[in-house]
Order: C-alpha cells, then structure tokens, then sequence
C-alpha cells in the first residue's frame, strides 16, 4: 500500500472519528454557540485570546462542528476587515488547479511548455504542473519578485533554472508563479474569476468579502488574495468536509486528500501548496492536522480529529518570540477529551 493511499486513509479515519451529528454548515451567516456547548473549556480559550493580543494578532477565529466558538479582533479590526492572505492563497490555486483537473483542462505531467512554449530558458519548458505544485519546479527564487511590476514576464522569460525540475525542494514563489499564466491558457479563465465562480460564490464568499491581487493582466497564484476572517473559516470548512458543502460536492474529496498528503519526498510536510503535520511540524497537536499558512501567520489551520478549524490574521510583523504552534496547542487543549 502506497504512503500516500494510507495518508488518505487516515484523514479518513481521523475525520470520521471527529465528525459530529451536529456539525452545521453556515448560510448567509454563521451559527454561533458557547464553547462549552461544541465540548470545550471556555477558560482555557481565553489563553488562546490573550495569546493572540500578545503577538500582534488582528483576528482569531474558532470553529468547532461548523460554529463559531469564539472570534476576536484587535485594534482597528472588525468582521468585514480584509487582510492579505498572502500564501494561504497558494492553497486557493491549488483547489482551482484540481477543478481544472477534474474538468480536463490540465493534468500533472502537463508542462509550462505545453502553454507557454517560449518560456525561457529552454529547462523552463520541461517543468511539469506538479512540480509547480509540489515546490520542486528549479526555478531561481527571486525574494523580491513581489515588487516586480514585470513580475510574470521575469518568471517566464528571464528568471534562470537553478536545478533540474525535481531535483530540489525549494518554498518559490517564482517557480508558483509560473501557474497563472498556465492556468489561463489551460481553461481560458483566471484563478481568482475561476475560483470566485467555482468554489467562493457557492459557498457564501462574496464579491465584498475578497479581493485579489493582478500584475500584468495576470492574477497572482502563490500571493494576492485579501480577505475576511470568516471567509478563511468558510474555505477552512470546505476543506475539512473534504471538499462538500451541505450536500454539493464543490471540489473533488480525492483531490484535497493528494493535496495534503506529501507530494514529494524531499520535505514530506508539504504536498500541493499545503502543509501537513506528519513530521511533527506542529509539535503538541494531532498528526492529523493541515493548513494553508501565509506570510506573518495569515493562516486557516484544520484539525480533522478534533472537528476543529482555527483561523488567525495580521497586518504586523511578528516579534521574536512568535511561535504560532503554540496559538494551535492552546486552541486544541481546549477541546475536553470524552
């Protein structure tokens, strides 16, 4: 049996074990409970509070069996504020680049040449959808390809191949964005009008509740979208329902199972554009936990086994001493055992 068929397997178990029969799914808006009512300590989610108004936090979220627990804001921060979610946006292209799968609009051994046949230099061309994905693709990793105005043109014809497409992994936000012009080649339309139609308008994310970043007519696939608190809970949930929302299958459960699990073996916690605890990453929570983690810790953070999605959002640089890890302890601790 295959490692990554007993991954799927697990999230499977793990998800079923911590189900519940009164998990709910939010229409227009969200059902709310005390905590004790979703089986957790209500003092000891106060940690979880003062731990994020310590640590230049904007929001936190809790969900538990689809209803918001607690929900926090700091400074200026209300429900309808929108943060850059920086690299969870990278999970956001992948659940689009699954669709596209699943449409037969492109394939994981798809190349960029296929689409973009005179990307340079030539090693470019040889770079497959899944090495995208996976971080692997060799691409030189620009650190300030965000302040790039010609940030599309510099990774299609100008940024150079560092390794052979594979070889290394390597967290590149060059290499990803390489994505977005494939991806409006493959299916005709852009991720973010893509994802708007496919997956946030169904399941209640509206045009005032995210926005995303463009740079040169393109939308950015590893950065760009901004958005609410709430609205990470809502794709969070999706997730954790392995891609249903109440009884419509909005993205293929197969799909985000591959996603999670590793998609290579050079670092096993990442798999396409999500990250996976499976090597501790997250030490002191279950194994079974995932997430889409952005810059300065913009993050929709999912615990199958405790029915648990954990939301958490800045516009402030982190201090020293900021270990987010510990925010999701103090969150799981909370949930009381049976």
């Amino acid at each position: 049996m295959s490692r990554q068929l007993i991954w799927s397997l697990l999230i499977v178990v793990l998800s079923v074990r911590g189900a519940s029969a009164q998990s709910v799914f939010p229409g227009d808006d969200w059902e709310t409970a005390t905590p004790a009512s979703q089986g957790m300590d209500a003092e000891s989610l106060e940690k979880a509070k003062a731990w994020l108004e310590s640590h230049n936090s904007k929001s936190g979220v809790v969900i538990r069996h689809g209803r918001i627990v607690a929900e926090w804001y700091f400074g200026d921060a209300t429900r309808q504020t929108k943060f850059a979610a920086y690299s969870t946006s990278k999970s956001l292209s992948s659940m689009a680049t699954g669709l596209a799968i699943a449409d037969g609009k492109l394939a994981l051994d798809h190349s960029v040449g296929r689409y973009i046949p005179d990307a340079s230099p030539e090693g470019k061309r040889a770079v497959t959808v899944k090495q995208l994905l996976s971080m692997s693709s060799g691409v030189h990793n620009d650190p300030g390809i965000g302040q790039r105005e010609d940030l599309f043109s510099y990774a299609l014809k100008i940024a150079p191949m560092d390794h052979e497409p594979g070889a290394k992994w390597d967290y590149n936000n060059t290499g990803l964005a390489l994505l977005s012009p494939v991806f409006q080649k493959a299916t005709g339309t852009q991720i973010d009008e893509f994802l708007n139609e496919r997956v946030f308008r169904p399941i209640g994310i509206t045009a005032d509740d995210l926005t995303w970043e463009r740079r040169e007519g393109l939308a950015l696939s590893y950065s760009g979208c901004h958005t609410t608190a709430r609205s990470l809970g809502r794709i969070g949930l999706l997730v954790r329902h392995h891609g249903k929302w109440n009884d419509k299958q909005i993205i293929p459960a197969s799909w985000l199972s591959e996603s999670i699990a590793a998609s290579q073996e050079l670092n096993k916690s990442y798999g396409y554009l999500w990250w996976n605890n499976t090597t501790n990453k997250w030490p002191n929570v279950p194994r079974d936990a995932y997430a889409a983690l952005g810059k300065w810790d913009n993050n929709i953070f999912v615990v199958p086994s405790l029915d648990l999605i954990v939301i958490r959002q800045s516009d402030l640089a982190p201090g020293k001493d900021h270990k987010i890890a510990e925010y999701y302890q103090l969150v799981c601790d909370t949930v009381k055992k049976p």
